[in-house]
């Protein structure tokens, strides 16, 4: 099966059937709508390898995330996809398990395939991943890190500031009288991104005049059962501990049903704190505060950056800081805190 049946199916220009599966915005919705019925009714499968060799470039966007083992990435993922199919744009998934090896490995080989740009999750990249990645950006492919912010960017950036996640929970539950606080996270070889909550935590206790030194960090992959066990294990080490904030809310949700064994009331013996404010905070009894972030919006914006470059337009802001909330509920008995700029 050729292209060239596939025009002839739809009484169209061979080229105008090429234009209609590769750049989709230079034909008219009719003539794009027969092509695409004449490829449904053939079975027309396009070479997407040989077309960007071709023509230099493609379609598809990699989009690089550390984990599929939580849900934490599906709302920036679904945000991303909505926005790119829109303009005829395809997704391709890869992770690299918190690993700045791996993420060099793929970085390679992707970019080999010519993208038509690069999404990809942190700031923190080995320097030749880095100098590749600048290279391909001046070179007009577009890349966009995400989920944290750069005070360099290889290019453009979406995210956060997670030492400011950090300051914001310590004084979240300073300013409601506790005084022995903990954070309960990972190490640096694994998420870079919570050791940057962590050092903003420690900080803002430490400029309050509170202990900044309760802290229990594993390499385990984060979970409910880990939760668990970390709160047992704080508690051992630091049994005067009033409240803590954990790096996910897997890891709050299992130190909630651990504290519930023990017979410890929630709030009023122990206070927690999740982030990410996936479904399991609110779900649970008594409803865990958490720090929400709006990734499906973040996935959206992210693209349309990735977009507008392609467009040969200069997005209006290269970093965007979509900020953070604190959703306080009954783990904390508190009301919500806003930060950042507005969408």
């Amino acid at each position: 099966m050729t292209l060239k049946e596939v025009a002839d199916a739809a009484g169209v220009g061979e080229i105008t059937a090429s234009r209609a599966l590769r750049t989709p915005d230079m034909v008219s919705p009719r003539l794009r709508k027969r092509v695409l019925a004449a490829v449904e009714r053939l079975g027309y499968v396009a070479n997407r390898v040989a077309s960007g060799l071709a023509s230099g470039t493609s379609r598809v966007v990699p989009v690089l995330i550390p984990t599929l083992a939580h849900t934490v990435y599906v709302p920036f993922l679904r945000g991303v996809h909505d926005e790119l199919d829109q303009h005829g744009h395809e997704v391709l998934l890869a992770t690299t398990e918190y690993n700045q090896d791996s993420e060099a490995r793929l970085v390679s080989t992707l970019l080999g395939w010519f993208p038509a740009g690069l999404l990809l999750a942190g700031v923190d990249h080995l320097p030749a991943t880095r100098l590749r990645l600048q290279q391909a950006a001046a070179a007009g492919m577009p890349v966009v890190e995400f989920m944290d912010l750069a005070e360099e960017p290889i290019d453009m950036n979406i995210g956060f500031s997670h030492r400011a996640v950090g300051a914001s929970v310590a004084a979240h539950f300073a300013e409601r009288g506790y005084r022995h606080i903990a954070y309960t996270g990972t190490l640096a070889t694994r998420d870079r991104r919570s050791v940057r909550r962590a050092d903003g935590f420690r900080v803002e206790l430490a400029a309050r005049g509170l202990p900044n030194h309760y802290e229990l960090c594993s390499e385990e992959p984060f979970s409910i059962s880990l939760g668990g066990r970390l709160l047992a294990q704080l508690l051992e080490r630091y049994p005067q501990v009033e409240a803590v904030f954990f790096a996910n809310d897997d890891l709050a949700a299992g130190a909630l049903f651990e504290a519930q064994r023990r017979g410890l009331r929630v709030p009023e013996d122990i206070a927690l704190m999740g982030f990410n404010d996936t479904e399991i905070a609110a779900a649970v009894q008594p409803a865990i505060s958490s720090v929400a972030v709006d990734r499906y919006g973040m996935g959206r914006r992210a693209a349309t950056l990735l977009l507008e470059r392609l467009a040969g337009r200069e997005p209006p802001q290269r970093v965007i800081d979509t900020g953070f909330e604190i959703v306080a509920r009954a783990s904390t008995a508190s009301s919500p805190q806003v930060h950042g700029d507005p969408p």
